[in-house]
């Protein structure tokens, strides 16, 4: 049977002074960009209070930071989404309203033709001299 499931690594990542070992099948490397975020974040937040608030206060303060900069991103993105698919209506629409107008043109373009081969064709009478 072959396995479809990445390999789980082991990272050490370093969090405000302390190193947590984190098993994931994401890059390491992009584990290691969280963990950057996730310390730069409870800095942040540490400088703001002077320093003066506990570890664990510090990560839950961050966690709500960064759970709202996802919840932001989320709403924007769903934003763009609706506003996307407004504009794929209006398209089709459009489109729909021009083959209309093309069928429509056609149809009339055909009509004519058919009056035309229909219709006598008349000669013009000729001049009696005098």
């Amino acid at each position: 049977m072959t396995q479809n499931r990445q390999q789980v690594k082991g990272v050490l990542v370093r969090i405000y002074g302390e190193e947590y070992p984190i098993s994931s099948s994401t890059d390491p490397e992009e584990v290691q960009r969280i963990g950057e975020y996730v310390d730069q974040k409870m800095r942040s937040i540490a400088s703001q209070h002077s320093g003066r608030v506990a570890k664990a206060t510090l990560a839950v303060l961050a966690a709500m930071e960064i759970t709202s900069e996802l919840f932001d991103v989320i709403r924007e993105q769903s934003e763009l989404t609706e506003t996307a698919q407004e504009n794929l209506q209006r398209l089709n629409r459009l489109v729909d309203e021009r083959a209309g107008m093309y069928t429509s043109l056609l149809k009339h373009t055909q009509d004519y033709r058919r009056h035309l081969q229909d219709e006598p064709v008349h000669q013009p009478e000729a001049k009696r001299g005098s």
